[in-house]
């Protein structure tokens, strides 16, 4: 669900192509956020609703590591990185589950101006594998 925050200077879209066995699901969500640099790292902040509870995103882009931190219904910290598997805990409203994310490629071209993120990884959950195609894309809103 999008939040209604038109003040917010970028437009942000997050869509994740998630395949299990034979079964592609597309999941998309699109927020108004904010987006800076600070100590040559790159910044994208926004909020999002999930079933009338406000959830606080950031995406913090460290060279060839993406880190994706959710507060709110939904608490986690997703670290994205090429060289090495990163595991966590999924926190939910009724119980945590453990996850493993395997990177296997991450492409990000962004500035002030907008641009994109792709990560392509594999979520581990409970045995069960799910190939994930993740793309991120930040666009300046134009002012009239």
């Amino acid at each position: 669900m999008t939040l209604k925050n038109t003040d917010k200077e970028y437009r942000i879209v997050i869509k994740n192509k998630q395949t299990i066995d034979t079964e592609t699901d597309v999941i998309k969500e699109v927020a108004y956020g904010d987006y800076h640099e600070k100590n040559g790292k790159q910044y994208i902040t926004y909020k999002t609703e999930n079933d009338g509870d406000v959830i606080s995103s950031i995406i913090k882009i460290d060279g060839n590591e993406i880190l994706i931190k959710r507060k709110g219904s939904v608490n986690s910290s997703m670290t994205y990185r090429t060289d090495r598997k990163h595991s966590f805990m999924y926190h939910l409203p009724y119980g945590c589950v453990e996850m493993e994310i395997e990177t296997q490629r991450i492409n990000s071209n962004l500035s002030e101006n907008g641009g994109k993120i792709e990560i392509v990884y594999t979520l581990s959950v409970q045995g069960e594998k799910y190939f994930n195609d993740m793309i991120i894309t930040v666009n300046k809103k134009v002012t009239a």
